[in-house]
Protein backbone atom coordinates (compact mmCIF):
# COMPACT_ATOMS: atom_id res chain seq x y z
CA UNK A 1 0.00 0.00 0.00
CA UNK A 2 3.11 2.24 1.07
CA UNK A 3 4.24 1.98 -3.02
CA UNK A 4 0.63 3.18 -4.42
CA UNK A 5 0.77 6.35 -1.75
CA UNK A 6 4.37 7.01 -3.03
CA UNK A 7 2.66 7.03 -6.58
CA UNK A 8 -0.27 9.03 -5.53
CA UNK A 9 2.31 11.64 -4.09
CA UNK A 10 4.56 11.44 -6.83
CA UNK A 11 1.55 12.16 -9.25
CA UNK A 12 -0.09 15.06 -7.21
CA UNK A 13 3.37 16.80 -7.09
CA UNK A 14 3.86 16.54 -10.77
CA UNK A 15 0.34 17.88 -11.03
CA UNK A 16 0.57 20.56 -8.90
CA UNK A 17 4.07 21.55 -11.01
CA UNK A 18 2.50 21.63 -14.12
CA UNK A 19 -0.03 23.54 -12.90
CA UNK A 20 2.42 26.28 -11.10
CA UNK A 21 4.46 26.30 -14.22
CA UNK A 22 1.53 26.96 -16.86
CA UNK A 23 -0.75 29.05 -14.53
CA UNK A 24 1.70 31.46 -12.62
CA UNK A 25 0.49 34.64 -11.62
CA UNK A 26 0.51 37.55 -14.53
CA UNK A 27 2.79 39.99 -11.99
CA UNK A 28 6.01 37.58 -12.52
CA UNK A 29 5.35 38.90 -16.29
CA UNK A 30 5.11 41.88 -16.60
CA UNK A 31 8.40 44.00 -16.15
CA UNK A 32 9.05 46.15 -13.92
CA UNK A 33 10.08 49.55 -16.09
CA UNK A 34 11.29 48.56 -19.74
CA UNK A 35 14.83 49.44 -19.92
CA UNK A 36 15.65 52.53 -22.21
CA UNK A 37 17.33 51.40 -25.11
CA UNK A 38 18.01 55.03 -26.20
CA UNK A 39 21.42 56.32 -24.60
CA UNK A 40 21.37 59.99 -23.02
CA UNK A 41 23.50 61.11 -26.04
CA UNK A 42 20.96 59.94 -28.43
CA UNK A 43 18.43 61.61 -26.69
CA UNK A 44 20.79 64.94 -27.03
CA UNK A 45 21.60 64.41 -30.54
CA UNK A 46 17.62 64.38 -31.02
CA UNK A 47 16.85 67.12 -29.53
CA UNK A 48 19.70 69.08 -31.25
CA UNK A 49 18.79 68.38 -34.50
CA UNK A 50 14.89 69.23 -33.98
CA UNK A 51 16.60 72.72 -31.96
CA UNK A 52 18.35 73.54 -35.05
CA UNK A 53 15.66 72.73 -37.28
CA UNK A 54 13.30 75.34 -34.68
CA UNK A 55 15.95 78.17 -35.27
CA UNK A 56 15.97 77.64 -38.60
CA UNK A 57 12.92 77.17 -40.55
CA UNK A 58 14.75 77.00 -44.03
CA UNK A 59 17.22 73.44 -42.56
CA UNK A 60 15.65 70.22 -43.96
CA UNK A 61 16.14 66.85 -42.04
CA UNK A 62 19.76 66.39 -44.11
CA UNK A 63 20.94 69.20 -43.55
CA UNK A 64 19.91 69.20 -39.40
CA UNK A 65 21.78 65.55 -39.26
CA UNK A 66 24.56 66.35 -41.48
CA UNK A 67 26.90 67.23 -38.93
CA UNK A 68 26.32 64.59 -36.84
CA UNK A 69 27.29 62.20 -39.60
CA UNK A 70 24.13 60.04 -39.19
CA UNK A 71 22.08 59.10 -42.16
CA UNK A 72 18.62 59.46 -42.18
CA UNK A 73 17.57 55.94 -41.97
CA UNK A 74 19.78 55.85 -38.80
CA UNK A 75 17.79 59.16 -37.72
CA UNK A 76 14.47 57.90 -38.02
CA UNK A 77 15.12 54.48 -35.96
CA UNK A 78 16.42 56.60 -33.40
CA UNK A 79 13.25 58.86 -34.00
CA UNK A 80 11.07 55.46 -33.69
CA UNK A 81 12.66 54.14 -30.82
CA UNK A 82 12.08 57.79 -28.83
CA UNK A 83 8.50 58.07 -29.48
CA UNK A 84 7.94 54.49 -28.41
CA UNK A 85 8.52 55.58 -25.27
CA UNK A 86 6.49 58.65 -23.47
CA UNK A 87 8.66 59.44 -20.87
CA UNK A 88 11.10 60.20 -23.50
CA UNK A 89 8.84 61.70 -26.13
CA UNK A 90 7.94 64.17 -22.86
CA UNK A 91 11.62 64.90 -21.97
CA UNK A 92 12.00 65.73 -26.29
CA UNK A 93 9.06 68.23 -25.75
CA UNK A 94 10.00 69.99 -22.69
CA UNK A 95 13.79 70.51 -24.03
CA UNK A 96 12.40 71.92 -27.44
CA UNK A 97 9.74 74.23 -25.19
CA UNK A 98 12.36 75.48 -23.23
CA UNK A 99 14.95 76.32 -25.82
CA UNK A 100 11.75 78.15 -27.38
CA UNK A 101 11.16 80.40 -24.22
CA UNK A 102 15.19 81.03 -24.16
CA UNK A 103 15.14 82.68 -27.75
CA UNK A 104 11.74 83.85 -28.08
CA UNK A 105 11.64 87.67 -27.91
CA UNK A 106 8.66 87.82 -25.83
CA UNK A 107 10.95 85.66 -23.32
CA UNK A 108 11.40 89.33 -21.06
CA UNK A 109 7.77 89.80 -21.40
CA UNK A 110 6.57 86.70 -20.31
CA UNK A 111 4.95 87.31 -17.00
CA UNK A 112 1.27 88.74 -17.84
CA UNK A 113 1.46 92.82 -16.24
CA UNK A 114 -1.06 93.47 -13.39
CA UNK A 115 -3.03 96.56 -13.40
CA UNK A 116 -2.40 98.69 -10.33
CA UNK A 117 -4.66 98.94 -8.10
CA UNK A 118 -4.95 101.79 -5.80
CA UNK A 119 -6.74 101.30 -2.39
CA UNK A 120 -10.63 103.04 -2.03
CA UNK A 121 -8.91 105.44 0.47
CA UNK A 122 -6.76 106.66 -2.25
CA UNK A 123 -9.00 106.92 -4.82
CA UNK A 124 -10.29 110.40 -6.14
CA UNK A 125 -14.10 110.78 -5.86
CA UNK A 126 -15.50 113.37 -8.47
CA UNK A 127 -16.79 116.13 -6.54
CA UNK A 128 -20.29 117.17 -7.70
CA UNK A 129 -20.20 120.35 -9.99
CA UNK A 130 -22.34 122.91 -8.68
CA UNK A 131 -24.28 124.97 -10.80
CA UNK A 132 -24.19 128.02 -9.15
CA UNK A 133 -21.01 130.69 -10.10
CA UNK A 134 -18.22 130.15 -7.34
CA UNK A 135 -17.22 133.26 -6.03
CA UNK A 136 -13.99 133.98 -5.20
CA UNK A 137 -12.98 136.75 -2.53
CA UNK A 138 -10.98 139.92 -3.30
Amino acid sequence: MSRTRFILVLIACGLLATLFAVFHPAAEEVEEGEPSNVSESELKLYIGVYTAMQDDHDLVIDSAIKPYHMSLEDFRQLEQRIQSQPRLVERVREALLEDRRTHSIFAGSAATPTPAITPPALKKTPQPKSKAPSRKPK
